[in-house]
């Protein structure tokens, strides 16, 4: 850094003396203008050639002039010197006379501009140089110094630390230095080094220390751990075992109250049957027998419809899985209920909306889902159908859509009908639970739908307005993982 200061104040320094001596000759040409040129125009007119050539030799010893011309009348009077003319270095000057302002001739001036650079330019270099030898031999005195005093000693005390690092040195540090008074930087880091060295030790011992104490710790804790691990794992078995014999009695309970219901929901059509039956063998005429034959025949089918939907319910079901358009099978479910209500009330609502999707394939088990679908238009139907008896100004609507919604498709079948009332709630999917009067349904409608959305890995769900509407919706997969069935 020192050297480079010096550079950029020599170099400094040569620039202001340059421009100093340049000026200085730069100066020769107002000499020449306010000096030389009226006697040399006197000269020529008086045509006095000696003395011309006298004062132009004056001229050409002034200092810094490198070339002289004087031309008059076309021809060349005086010329000394080497031309080589610059923009900084040249300059011509008319010579007029006093009286006349006639033009005499030209002088031509060139100054020595070129030397003048190539000096300094010189000089530059020999400076640059004599700093540059001298910075050198201060760079190798200051390296031999340092390296002798302190590098050798950095480098005892890094190869120190690395032996440190790798547990290879079991000693204190100290420096191979000759005797010295007083206490310098070395000596204050060697001994920081040495303390911290100590510290590091002790600490070491107490983290071994606490580090068995810990592994002790851990070992009790363990133990502890496996022994109530194993009193847990006998108390899970034994809560297994009661839990097994909860659900055993749960099912001969539920088994019971269903076989409760089934023998209950079948024993009414089937009292029909067996009193109607005797009325047949003691009638004879043919108007009685029909209507007979037909109360026969209703409460046969819902003996029937009790039987299949049981059948569901057990899990006894033969339909297998196969894609099938779901637009289709939603069309064919409403046709196929109103078709069958023929049998009881003939009402069919007067507006049906279809909103289907474009594209409606599924993996799907046609028959059961067929089912399930007219179980809910059923119970939609019905509910129209006793809002129409009691409000006389009542539009019923019924809208069936599907929609495909990311990797489900969505059955939906909404009425404006009586609703249902909140305080059922999910009982609604439980067997042999209906608001219907008796007689009109068997309470199975809505679990066998529940159990065929499930069937297909779906869902079944609803929400209503007492008194509004009901709408059901029906989540399938489009992916259906389950192997035939």
């Amino acid at each position: 850094m020192s050297s480079f200061a010096t550079l950029v104040l020599t170099a400094f320094q040569l620039i202001m003396d340059y421009q100093r001596d340049f000026e200085k000759l730069q100066n020769n040409f107002a000499i020449i203008k306010n000096s030389y040129l009226d006697s040399m125009a006197e000269h020529l007119w008086s045509y006095d050639t000696r003395l011309l050539e006298i004062q132009l030799d004056g001229l050409s010893r002034l200092q810094g002039v490198s070339y002289l011309r004087l031309v008059a009348d076309n021809k060349d009077i005086y010329e000394t010197g080497k031309s080589d003319p610059t923009d900084d270095n040249y300059k011509r000057f008319d010579i007029y006379h006093k009286n006349t302002n006639e033009i005499l001739g030209t002088l031509d001036v060139e100054l020595d501009v070129k030397n003048l650079r190539a000096k300094y330019f010189q000089e530059a270099i020999w400076i640059f140089i004599r700093q540059a030898g001298k910075t050198l031999v201060v760079v190798f005195c200051l390296y031999f110094i340092f390296n002798h005093i302190l590098v050798v000693h950095i480098q005892d005390i890094a190869e120190y630390l690395r032996g440190q690092g790798k547990g290879r040195s079991a000693e204190e540090l100290k420096l191979r230095r000759p005797h010295h008074k007083g206490e310098d930087e070395l000596d204050v880091l060697v001994d920081s080094l040495n303390r911290f060295r100590r510290e590091l030790l002790q600490a070491n011992e107490q983290l071994e220390t606490l580090n068995q104490a810990l592994e002790q710790k851990v070992t009790d804790r363990t133990r502890q751990l496996t022994t109530k691990n194993e009193s847990l794992e006998k108390a899970m078995l034994q809560i297994k075992r009661m839990q097994a014999t909860l659900v055993a009695q749960e099912r001969l309970a539920s088994l019971g109250s269903l076989t409760a219901s089934v023998a209950h929901e079948i024993r009414n059509p089937l009292n029909f049957v067996l009193n109607f039956s005797e009325l047949l063998t003691d009638t004879e005429n043919i108007a009685e027998v029909k209507e007979i034959s037909r109360v026969v025949l209703k409460h046969s089918q819902r003996i029937d419809q009790i039987v299949r939907s049981m059948q569901i319910l057990s899990g006894y079901d033969s339909d297998i899985l196969e894609t099938s358009d779901v637009n289709e099978i939603v069309k064919r479910a409403y046709q196929e209920t109103v078709s069958s209500r023929s049998l009881g009330s003939s009402y069919v609502p007067p507006k049906v909306n279809y909103r289907l999707a474009d594209k409606a394939l599924a993996p799907v088990y046609s028959t059961s889902l067929l089912r399930a679908l007219s179980n809910i238009v059923d119970n939609a139907i019905h509910a129209l159908e006793k809002k129409v008896i009691t409000n006389k100004n009542f539009e019923p609507e019924l809208t069936l859509s599907t929609a495909v919604r990311g990797d489900m498709i969505e059955i939906s079948i909404r009425d404006n009908g009586i609703g249902i009332p909140a305080i059922l709630g999910e009982k609604i999917f439980d067997p042999f639970l209906t608001t219907k009067s008796a007689g009109e349904g068997a309470g199975l409608g809505l679990t066998v739908a529940f159990n065929i959305a499930q069937k297909h890995g779906g869902t079944l769900k609803y929400t209503s307005e007492f008194g509004q509407w009901t709408e059901f919706v029906m989540a399938l997969p489009l992916v259906h993982e389950r192997p035939n069935a």
